[in-house]
């Protein structure tokens, strides 16, 4: 089982966020990757928001299309993380229970 939190598998940039700039480039994976990891694991999950303030919410709207996963969309919750007040996130412990 695979669960991402604001995944994307699309090049992006944010102004003045230089280093998260060169990361993408650096290492986003590529298509063949991708591909091989669709036929690797058969369940996957995305969680994402409409509010992140670091991945645009078209790319992430897409990124469960691009690997095969489900998307869940939690309104609300930015890029989930202690600097948006997130410590826990409830649907994530629910899919762990409900694949085990």
């Amino acid at each position: 089982m695979y669960i991402s939190l604001a995944g994307f598998a699309e090049r992006f940039e944010r102004e003045e966020k230089e280093d998260l700039n060169r990361a993408i480039k650096e290492f986003l994976v590529s298509e063949k990757e991708i591909e091989i990891f669709r036929k690797l694991i058969s369940k996957k999950y995305s969680i994402y928001s409409d509010n992140d303030h670091i991945v645009p919410f078209e790319v992430l709207e897409n990124y469960p299309q691009i690997i095969g996963a489900k998307p869940i969309l939690i309104k609300g919750i930015g890029h989930m993380g202690k600097k948006s007040g997130l410590e826990t996130i409830p649907e994530v412990v629910k899919l762990i229970d409900i694949n085990n």
